[in-house]
């Protein structure tokens, strides 16, 4: 992913704003990150929270280290403040679904140890039937 660092806040801030309906999501200084403005992104990530193994921050530094984009930012001392436009949304929705798959895999659950809202998560996976 390409990083562009913008130095003047209010210049980033200008940015974000005019960029809203473009980024995947914005990593603002006091919420980190809130949701993905993909619908089939933010479903996963709500859903999959259940596990304590997958979080917002862990899926935003997967597609970050993953994925092709670019990740536009601003370190200012009062917070990190970045935003992540990626290039190709149908291949970034396939590696993070693939992604959570393999992270949930590698805990090595039982069936048993499963709780309702897991199960949930598992079938929108596609894991359950």
């Amino acid at each position: 992913m390409k990083k562009i660092e913008i130095d003047k806040p209010d210049a980033f801030l200008k940015l974000v704003e005019s960029k809203c309906k473009e980024y995947l999501y914005h990593d603002h200084p006091s919420e980190g990150i809130d949701f993905f403005c993909d619908d089939f992104i933010e479903e996963l990530g709500y859903e999959c929270v259940v596990f304590d193994v997958i979080t917002y921050r862990g899926i935003a530094e997967f597609i970050e280290q993953n994925c092709e984009g670019t990740l536009t930012f601003n370190d200012h001392p009062m917070g990190f403040n970045g935003f992540v436009i990626v290039d190709d949304i149908e291949d970034t929705r396939a590696k993070v679904k693939q992604y959570i798959i393999d992270t949930i895999n590698a805990q090595n659950y039982s069936d048993d140890d499963y709780d309702d809202e897991q199960l949930v998560a598992l079938k929108l996976l596609g894991l359950k039937d």
